[in-house]
């Protein structure tokens, strides 16, 4: 399913679910490249798409050699083919699919921030118990720009299915001025927002002095949410709504963690059901404030990575704990804090620095909007990674490179410092759905640094 938001999107995705067929969401937007290389693991037999992708979907199919039928949902012909009545769908009764912790009811992308995305099986259980009753949500109006190839847009789906809420859909990409005026025509309650969106909504909404009462839950994760952002984005919630942060992955099925009691940095306590441990690297598990690997159980367990055995066998451990590849900590009343992914961290003289820790600090700077952190090989030393800032600055502030060496040098240690160097950009590269997309930004630091 290569398609853009839209009410056709959700029934076709509920056909999919009934008649046991899993749906592989993929971006609209995806060049021929990617779909070529999550079509050729997946190898559909039916293709949803959009008339502005048909030609990528079609090329893409050839050049891997699939023979699968492709529908344009916005086409008068998929009107005939597939959402005409015919009569029979009130005696419809949909077959057994059997055990749905062992069924995959839909196929995922893994976030592909730092590496090249895998498909993710998520079973029909995974898409069912987390979201049946969810304490503080009650009927309400969702709105979120992400589409199927996020987890996130599952998780707002079934939010809203299985708790009789009203869900806002548009074809049209994200702005903080179009999301504004959808919130106050609809008087939506909840909204899903990765932190870089909630930065740009929240720099327009105090620009133009904006309130929307309606608001009660901004959801929002999938990356580090500096806690200046979180404060402003609450400030502008008060008195009924806020900020809620959680922690999740696709494999994962449903959230980790979510802090229904905000502290500071914390993703928040454990959801239920959810058991997680911290691990070092030698395997032992770790106690209260002691930073390792988050390792996490669930009673819906992870099927795998389609057409992946080996990946799926080691992202398992032995006693049957996923491997999050994430870094973080748990304090003494069981917060939890993520520190950053386990292949991100930059390696310089036997430390190791911790991207999210130094962002943290630069977004600190009055009149930084965004920034993300990658290491750079150094030159003289084949086993160190430089330390590599791209800083997004806000409109109207004026902050410079020297300035932001200049806060870091004085706020963390030596080894930490940015010896790659600080970059000025328009904007970040960013994934499919928002998330920074830190494998483009360590080629455009890369690139920047060589024009030095």
């Amino acid at each position: 399913m290569a398609v853009e938001n839209s009410p056709r999107v959700t029934a076709s995705l509920l056909g999919c679910f009934l008649v046991g067929a899993p749906a592989h969401a993929l971006h609209a937007h995806f060049e021929e490249s990617d779909l070529t290389h999550l079509m050729s693991i997946t190898k559909p037999k039916l293709v949803f798409c959009n008339g502005h992708n048909y030609t990528r979907v079609e090329k893409s199919l050839a050049s891997i050699g699939l023979d699968a039928q492709i529908v344009v949902l916005d086409s008068a012909e998929a009107e005939q083919i597939v959402f005409s009545p015919v009569a029979s769908e009130e005696k419809y009764q949909p077959p057994y699919l059997g055990d749905s912790d062992k069924t995959v009811a839909a196929i995922v992308c893994s976030s592909g921030t730092t590496n090249l995305p895998k498909a993710v099986c998520v079973s029909h259980a995974q898409l069912i118990a987390p979201y049946v009753r969810v304490n503080g949500i009650g009927v309400e109006t969702f709105l979120c720009f992400s589409s199927l190839y996020w987890g996130s847009a599952f998780q707002m789906l079934m939010l809203a299915l299985f708790n009789g809420g009203t869900r806002i859909t548009t074809a049209k990409t994200f702005s903080p001025g179009f999301a504004g005026d959808l919130i106050a025509k609809y008087q939506v309650t909840t909204i899903f927002t990765p932190p870089p969106m909630l930065a740009d909504l929240v720099e327009h909404w105090e620009a133009n002095r904006l309130r929307f009462p309606s608001l009660r839950i901004v959801g929002t994760g999938g990356c580090a949410l500096p806690d200046a952002l979180r404060k402003r984005a609450d400030a502008l919630l008060r008195p009924e709504g806020r900020v809620f942060l959680g922690y999740s992955m696709s494999e994962f099925g449903g959230i980790i963690a979510l802090d229904m009691e905000p502290r500071v940095n914390s993703v928040g306590t454990l959801a239920t059901n959810v058991t997680a441990r911290i691990v070092a690297e030698d395997g032992t598990v770790l106690g209260a404030n002691e930073e390792g690997e988050i390792q996490a159980s669930y009673p819906h367990r992870f099927i795998g990575y389609y057409g992946n055995e080996q990946e799926t066998a080691h992202f398992f451990t032995p006693d049957g704990f996923i491997k999050t590849g994430d870094i973080g900590r748990f304090d003494d009343d069981g917060f939890l804090y993520i520190t950053d992914r386990k292949k991100s961290m930059i390696r310089y003289q036997n430390f190791q620095i911790a991207p999210a820790q130094l962002e943290a600090v630069i977004v600190e700077l009055t009149g930084v909007k965004q920034a993300v952190v990658v290491g750079q090989p150094d030159p003289k030393i084949s086993s160190n990674d430089l330390a590599t800032a791209l800083v997004v600055v806000s409109k109207g502030h004026s902050v410079s490179e020297e300035e932001i060496v200049a806060h870091v040098d004085a706020s963390v240690p030596d080894y930490k410092r940015l010896r790659g160097g600080v970059f000025i950009v328009e904007s970040l590269p960013r994934t499919g759905n928002d998330k920074i997309d830190r494998r483009q930004a360590t080629k455009l630091a890369r690139g920047l640094s060589q024009l030095c």
